[in-house]
């Protein structure tokens, strides 16, 4: 029997985490790193550079890299980049204009003469992955690359991101989709930093498989838990997803909103309304969060397991919940969500 070897890359904001899967071992067994996030480590390079840059490359997670780019800028140095890199700023390239970055398909003029930096952008770094798994004799070999990263999607003009990322969440609901089937092998257009991803894993000629972090999140920390109905709550640094699990493995109800703006209580309530069909998706994105859609509400009562992820998980301690932590590692929750859905693909699950 052939054993299925999958590269699961979870990039989020503060770390991206990597399992080398290889269906012949124990998941315990099998090779994983936790490093810094690609755009806090680009972040750090941007900071201890004192030239002007020139960031080329695929577009990819903004946040600390957005600001890095602009206290670089503050800081008197020019700063350039191609369109595909600096749409990992905005994805509308005259607000990264007005930034005061320059968009160029090759360094401006001066630089060359002041001097400058090239600095490549991009949410996945295989060939960081290849060399730290030479150096401990692990083959770099694998059926399928599964990646998972945030994207809002590109919203059409006049619609916000936030909308927008829910419009298609809420459409996942709709389709009544397998938990283990809400990811691509070619994701839509609108999702610009997925598409980035899908063309650095095209290259490998490995098949590849694209999810959003939030719903590969919701899968990993249903890894193991057969009990229906349930519910994965990933509570990240900066959103938070409450996903409803039916008999049949659909995804029955999502609810996602910004982590900052929740304490304890009020996602123990929200939680449990939500179950109860008592919150609406005005109320949700009124309050400041993304939105609310639930197909046949339960009822908490009903409910058999409700396992609880990601970096702020301690919110919810001492509520009636279970923390998930898939192969006894809480930070691997998204990677084996996404092997999961890699191996249900092959199906192997």
């Amino acid at each position: 029997m052939h054993h299925l070897r999958i590269l699961a890359v979870d990039v989020g904001m503060g770390t991206q985490d990597v399992l080398l899967y290889d269906s012949s071992r124990n998941l315990e067994n099998c090779m994983k790193m936790v490093l810094p996030s690609p755009t806090r480590v680009i972040a750090a390079k941007l900071r201890r550079l004192n030239c002007h840059v020139f960031l080329r490359g695929e577009t990819m997670g903004g946040g600390p890299l957005t600001a890095a780019v602009a206290e670089h800028l503050r800081r008197g140095y020019r700063v350039a980049m191609t369109p595909s890199a600096a749409m990992s700023l905005r994805d509308d390239l005259e607000q990264v204009r007005a930034m005061g970055v320059e968009i160029a398909e090759a360094p401006p003029e001066g630089f060359e003469e002041e001097g400058y930096q090239v600095v490549e952008t991009g949410d996945v770094n295989l060939e960081l992955f290849r060399r730290v798994a030479e150096q401990v004799e692990e083959r770099f070999e694998f059926d399928c690359i599964a990646v998972a990263v945030q994207d809002h999607g590109r919203a059409p003009p006049g619609v916000p991101d936030r909308v927008f990322r829910f419009e298609n969440l809420q459409r996942l609901v709709e389709e009544r989709r397998h938990v283990l089937e809400l990811c691509f092998t070619s994701p839509p257009e609108h999702f610009t930093r997925m598409r980035a991803v899908e063309r650095v894993l095209r290259r490998t000629g490995a098949k590849c498989l694209i999810a959003d972090t939030k719903l590969a999140a919701a899968a990993g920390a249903l890894h193991g838990v057969e009990e229906r109905p349930a519910v994965a709550v990933d509570i990240g640094n900066g959103h938070t997803l409450v996903a409803l699990v039916d008999e049949q493995n659909r995804l029955a109800g999502v609810l996602e909103h910004h982590t900052h703006m929740l304490n304890r209580q009020r996602l123990v309530e929200l939680i449990r309304r939500f179950l109860d069909g008592e919150v609406s998706n005005r109320e949700v994105y009124e309050a400041g969060g993304h939105g609310c859609a639930i197909s046949e509400p339960p009822g908490a009562e009903a409910v058999r397991r409700v396992m609880v992820t990601g970096p702020h998980r301690m919110m919810l301690a001492g509520a009636e919940v279970e923390f998930a932590a898939p192969g006894g590692d809480v930070m691997l929750t998204g990677a084996v969500g996404l092997v999961d859905m890699a191996l249900h693909a092959e199906g192997a699950l």
